[in-house]
């Protein structure tokens, strides 16, 4: 049994681990709370037009990112400007005219903002100006990203990109035509969309190509990628 005199000094210990517990939970606290803080704010404007006059007018802010809906446009503010990072533009500053990638534009002051922008972009379905950034966008989004590669490494589940739409790929495979006796590469495929459906088959059907050609032959595809290494 602890004696009177043992007492305090437990109660004294107990104290000062609940106080610096206490200081560490408010230290994590603040520390989460600047850092959403310091995120770019993301405004949605009516037309590029209005998002020009808020930037100008300096009602958003340098670095904030900027959406217009009804002209598929999104950028982020530069000075009182805002650059487009999606193909669609509308008034907004062309990507092309920044002369660098976005990430590296002002030393690399505004890449949160590019970050956050591509971000939104990908999540409306818009189209990024900058292949490379589009690219490694969905890649870090765990969303399929187009790529090149052979024929014969077309794998299933696959978005092929064929005959003016893009394919489903549900199973692939090589067999000998009975008709030439000549091998061939074959896909069993449907149209990823209704678009793609309606310009060529309503389910699923299947193409093949000579063995031959397959061999040489390099197609786009869409496939879930795995991120590089930090």
């Amino acid at each position: 049994m602890s004696t009177y005199a043992e007492r305090p000094a437990y109660d004294n210990r107990q104290a000062a681990a609940a106080h610096q517990l206490g200081q560490i939970i408010e230290a994590v606290d603040t520390a989460r709370a600047a850092a959403e803080e310091a995120k770019p704010k993301v405004w949605h404007f009516a037309s590029t037009d209005d998002a020009r006059a808020a930037a100008d007018q300096e009602q958003v802010a340098d670095g904030d990112v900027v959406v217009v809906e009804s002209e598929r446009a999104v950028g982020f503010v530069v000075g009182t400007w805002p650059v487009a990072i999606t193909e669609q533009h509308g008034t907004f500053v062309a990507y092309s005219k920044l002369g660098k990638p976005a990430r590296e534009y002002g030393k690399g002051l505004y890449t949160p903002s590019v970050e956050q922008a591509e971000q939104v972009a990908i999540d409306l379905g818009y189209k990024l100006a900058d292949p490379s950034a589009a690219q490694g966008a969905r890649i870090a989004a765990g969303l399929p990203a187009p790529f090149e590669t052979p024929r014969m490494l077309v794998e299933p589940a696959d978005i092929l990109h064929a005959f003016g739409a893009r394919l489903n790929v549900v199973d692939t495979g090589v067999r000998i035509n009975p008709a030439t006796s000549q091998g061939e590469w074959w896909a069993l495929v449907e149209g990823a969309t209704e678009d793609d459906r309606r310009r060529t088959y309503r389910g699923q059907w299947v193409f093949a190509v000579p063995v031959t050609t397959a061999a040489w032959d390099v197609v786009t595809v869409e496939r879930v990628l795995p991120a590089p290494p930090a």
